[in-house]
């Protein structure tokens, strides 16, 4: 390929191009070194995560600041003081292992035209096959161009201007330009044999899908003109390209990637008009995409400590849609659950660093110049260093502070500057020559304050150092009583501090509280952890008769005060009820006020949260109050199917109390089942399926999967819950229905999972005379029945055999069958889809966990390490994080915490961030305690392979402090020479063994000696021998289970 480029100097005395891979400067050849950042880590650098950051950053610090991955000497021919550089970069790629990815299937010869490829990856990944300034403040425009097969298709940035056919017809070149400024991260392209469909609505908007999959493209993008338009309207600016362009390929890195002009979808978001489940979450991701186009495409970050600011602004925009096409209650529901996971990681997971850090906002610093962001690059940011999952968690936690950021302002306001930084950016983008007016195309932290500032007149800043500049979340903890005699509620709130620099929350706090006489709304000042209120009531104690009371919304209801506290005129309280704040909050009240709150309370996030409070309060009125609001219609589809939760956690509770009988609330659920889906004839057999209603849809769904989670007192699964189940999937009929019934097949199979019980197993019973329980001869002739047909006719995204294999494994771990792991191998592997092979990982990382099998997880790591889907090996990882065989935060170890894991493990810390996060999730950042200390302090390293020996000595030891002796075997057929090779280090020769003897200096080994070791070069890996010799240090460690080095194979 050739990569041809304009260069301005903004040095006069320019003497070298920085950050560029060039071969002609001006049509002259230059000279270029190249100084590539290493992937793997050296083999004496100590094996911890600090050790590896510091080691890698350092690294990518001195190729940023003095001269990048490759400098080229300008030639003595180009005279210096020219305004600009013509540079002609060749280059070729030959089989990358990332940056692009291609697809090819090697089955069948229809199937071929499958085959496709595109550019994949990680954030920055530009550089892996594009020269480039891959950041995202480096600006320019772009002329692209592609020669493929004449029956290809290339999509790439910007406007297709031609097409031309070779010579001899057998290729075609695309020539794509893009006339607005862009950074490299987002430049992308995808080839392949594609179908095309112009969007009806607007003609500008073109899908792009693989051959075959045109009618599921047609019907996922049917609605796409509604949140093009919608986001043209909320920020009153046309869309920043000219056109737009959709691809939707297979064996995508992410579900989505937005690059300039264009997207790269995977086809798991296409679906037909029959699949309900994927509607939503298709056009949440299309619509997240698009509004990436505008911030984070269009207007980009002056340096990685404004990644916050698109990511944030985006997600923001992407929840506008949520709320316009899905309604105010999905849109509620979507933040309770994205502030409960981010509260639950900032709580329970790795700590989090800070959105924006190193800067001084009190200054707004007016120089947008690319040159002035050189230096920007904070390391807590940086996509390098940054563990996926914490990348996850700050899109969440960006989109909500920007949420919290209108709340504060306005939304009017908050839309006002969102148009003010795109008018901004489009008119620097119209000087397409002079890169120096680019800036207003960079957005920073500092000039979105400013721009706050100029359209609100509201100054955040304190807000932004709170929540921005630092990290963590407040959690609440708060009780309340009633005082009779003051009439005055007396309110206690507990702060608790997390791990993160957060510190204690000091601010408002809104509290609602609902009396007798109307809701009153207060605001209290949070200035220490524990604080105690005292709130007066407006109203007087209320009697025991049925009442008009007004509520919040205005509405007025009657409410029977007979189960209530009739001193009371407090009927429930909520804290922060509009989430104004990014926080977590366990309240305590009655169990009676929980149930006002469900009946009455019109907001439905309050309805949602008093049902997942209810379950805790196991009494006939809870109970009843579930009930009720199962069979509403009228209530959010998503709170009813919480109250079905609930009521099946109730029925566990209260196992002792019908341990001789039937449950009365497993018999209500299926009573209530039978009504709402049984036959009018026999309510026992269900109707015919009919989805068109798709709020019973959902209730059909959840309520088998919550009785599977029943259990009686004995820990087992009641028989008639068993026996229901085996019925609905029996008498499952849906040939009269207009929708698919994949995933209602799908969810009876979770149910009859979750029904599973622990088995009766014989201590010694091996497998030859291995009996299957009663249960087991009910349960696994369906899942082998249903996983048998998905080869006949595969369900949408093979989601039967998805939860198939999840019943397999809770199987082996409860005792009905062997575990084996033969057969998450088998559907892990290439080419089944993508959905199977994720459910096998999953599966496969829980059975390496629970049976610390260690040939099952060197078979994981020869997945990671060798798989063709970039995807899935980056799957593998996080599926092996979130079933991690010991913790170092939890404090738990297993048989798997030996040095051949460490030294697997360590060999991939330099490909991918996820080997960082497992190897913090494992051993924190310090070096791990399996690897024994005589391995781990300063001394000598002995290579058996290459037969050389090379110091390892720490700065404050000297080399008197080191003494090595190499003493020869008794017999003359194993004597052993040492001997100095080119590079300084020692080499020892020698066929059988070598013995060694080492002195460490007094203040590392206490003036001991080591004692001689015996060392055969010839042995395998696994002698235990190796370790039982470190015995004799003074040393206190943890025993290695089978290794001894924490280093290459080859040591």
């Amino acid at each position: 390929a050739r990569a041809r480029m304009t260069v301005i100097p903004i040095d006069q005395k320019l003497t070298t191009l920085a950050n560029i891979i060039s071969i002609e400067i001006n049509d002259c050849k230059a000279d270029f070194t190249f100084k590539d950042i290493p992937n793997e880590p050296p083999e004496n650098i100590n094996p911890s995560m600090q050790s590896f950051t510091n080691w890698y950053y350092s690294h990518y610090l001195n190729n940023y600041i003095n001269g990048g991955e490759l400098s080229i000497k300008i030639p003595s021919e180009v005279s210096t003081d020219c305004k600009s550089f013509l540079l002609s970069i060749d280059y070729q790629i030959n089989d990358p292992k990332a940056g692009i990815q291609f697809v090819m299937p090697k089955s069948e010869e229809h199937f071929k035209k499958s085959s496709h490829a595109f550019t994949s990856g990680h954030y920055n990944s530009s550089r892996l096959w594009l020269p480039c300034l891959d950041n995202y403040w480096s600006l320019c425009t772009w002329s692209l161009s592609f020669n493929v097969n004449a029956s290809m298709i290339a999509v790439s940035n910007g406007e297709l201007t031609k097409k031309i056919i070779d010579n001899d017809g057998k290729n075609v070149t695309f020539y794509y330009k893009l006339d607005v400024p862009t950074a490299a991260p987002n430049i992308g392209f995808a080839i392949g044999y594609f179908e095309i469909y112009v969007d009806p609505k607007i003609p500008t908007i073109t899908h792009f899908c693989l051959p075959g999959l045109l009618p599921l493209l047609k019907y996922t993008v049917t609605s796409f003109h509604t949140v093009y338009k919608l986001y043209q309207d909320i920020l009153s600016a046309r869309f920043p390209f000219k056109s737009y362009k959709h691809v939707f390929i297979s064996e995508s890195y992410n579900d989505y990637t937005a690059y300039s002009s264009f997207s790269i979808l995977n086809i798991r978001l296409l679906h037909s008009a029959r699949v309900i489940e994927q509607h939503h979450t298709s056009r949440r991701l299309m619509a997240v995409a698009l509004a990436q186009q505008y911030f984070g495409c269009f207007v980009e970050i002056e340096s990685w400590n404004d990644w916050w600011l698109v990511a944030g602004i985006a997600g923001y925009l992407s929840t506008i849609f949520i709320k316009k096409l899905f309604g105010n209650s999905e849109y509620k529901y979507f933040i309770h659950k994205e502030m409960e996971a981010l509260s639950d990681y900032e709580f329970d997971g790795l700590p989090l660093p800070p959105l924006h850090t190193d800067e001084t906002l009190s200054q707004v610093n007016t120089d947008t110049s690319i040159a002035s962001q050189r230096d920007r690059i904070p390391i807590n940011y940086h996509p390098y260093f940054t563990f996926p999952t914490q990348l996850e968690m700050f899109k969440r936690r960006s989109q909500l502070i920007m949420r919290m950021i209108e709340i504060r302002i306005g939304e009017e306001s908050l839309l006002q500057a969102f148009n003010k930084l795109l008018t901004l950016a489009n008119t620097a983008a119209k000087h397409h020559s002079h890169s120096s007016q680019w800036g207003n195309i960079l957005i920073s932290t500092k000039h979105f304050l400013k721009t706050i500032h100029l359209v609100s007149g509201k100054d955040i800043k304190e807000f932004i150092n709170q929540w921005v500049c630092r990290s963590g979340i407040p959690l609440f903890k708060g009780s309340f009583s009633f005082n009779r005699k003051r009439n005055t509620l007396e309110l206690e709130l507990m702060e608790k501090q997390d791990k993160s620099q957060f510190g204690f929350y000091v601010g408002p706090l809104t509290i609602c509280v609902q009396e007798v006489d109307g809701s009153y709304t207060h605001t209290l000042q949070i200035e220490e952890s524990t604080y105690h209120y005292d709130i007066s009531c407006h109203s007087k104690s209320k009697k025991n008769k049925k009442k008009k009371i007004p509520l919040s919304n205005g509405d007025e209801t009657e409410i029977n005060f007979s189960n209530a506290d009739s001193d009371s005129p407090v009927l429930w309280v909520r804290v922060d009820p509009d989430m104004h704040w990014l926080r977590k909050i366990v309240f305590d009240q009655p169990d009676y006020m929980w149930q006002y709150q469900m009946k009455y309370e019109r907001d439905p996030l309050a309805q949602y949260l008093a049902v997942e409070s209810l379950k805790k309060y196991v009494t006939p009125d809870s109970i009843q109050c579930l009930t009720e609001v199962i069979n509403d219609r009228h209530i959010y589809y998503r709170i009813r199917i919480a109250a079905v939760n609930a009521l099946a956690q109730c029925a566990t509770k209260t196992a002792s109390d019908w341990a001789l009988q039937r449950c009365p609330i497993v018999t209500s659920l299926i009573n209530i089942y039978r009504k709402m889906f049984g036959s009018r004839s026999c309510q026992n057999i269900p109707r015919y399926n009919n989805f068109s209603y798709m709020i019973g849809y959902f209730i059909q769904k959840a309520i088998p999967i919550a009785l599977g989670t029943v259990r009686d007192s004995h820990g087992k699964c009641p028989p008639e819950i068993l026996d229901f189940i085996i019925d609905l999937v029996k008498y499952n009929d849906n040939s009269q229905n207009e929708y698919t019934d994949s995933y209602y097949i799908s969810s009876l199979i979770d149910a009859l999972t979750n029904a599973v019980s622990p088995a009766t197993t014989v201590i010694g019973m091996g497998e030859s005379n291995f009996s299957l329980s009663e249960e087991s001869k009910i349960v696994l002739p369906e899942i082998t029945h249903a996983l048998n047909y998905e080869k006949i006719a595969a369900s949408y995204r093979n989601c039967i055999s998805v939860s198939c294999i999840k019943n397999i494994r809770k199987s082996q771990k409860h005792g009905h069958i062997p575990p084996k792991s033969d057969v998450f191998k088998m559907y892990a592997s290439y080419p089944f889809f993508q959905d199977i092979r994720e459910a096998a990982l999953d599966q496969l990382a829980d059975f390496i966990k629970v049976e610390s099998s260690i040939e099952d997880l060197r078979w994981m790591f020869s997945f990671i390490e060798n798989d063709p889907v970039p995807s899935m090996r980056h799957y593998a990882l996080q599926a092996i994080i979130k079933n991690a065989p010991f913790s170092n935060r939890r404090k738990t170890n297993s048989v798997l915490n030996n040095v051949e894991f460490v030294e697997r493990l360590w060999n991939l810390i330099g490909l991918r961030c996820d080997a960082m996060e497992l190897y913090t999730e494992l051993y924190g950042r310090s070096t791990p305690e399996c690897i024994p200390p005589i391995l781990n302090s300063p001394g000598v390293f002995i290579d058996l392979q290459r037969r050389t020996s090379r110091p390892n000595i720490s700065p404050s030891m000297s080399f008197d402090d080191i003494s090595i002796k190499l003493s020869k075997p008794s017999t003359p057929q194993t004597a052993a020479s040492h001997n100095s090779d080119d590079d300084g280090s020692s080499v020892v020769s020698g066929q059988d063994v070598l013995k060694v003897k080492i002195k460490l200096g007094d203040s590392v080994v206490s003036g001991a000696s080591v004692a001689t070791e015996t060392i055969n070069p010839g042995s395998k890996r696994g002698s235990s021998d190796d370790v039982k010799s470190h015995k004799k240090h003074k040393h206190k460690h943890k025993k290695s289970s089978k290794q001894s080095s924490p280093f290459s194979s080859s040591q």
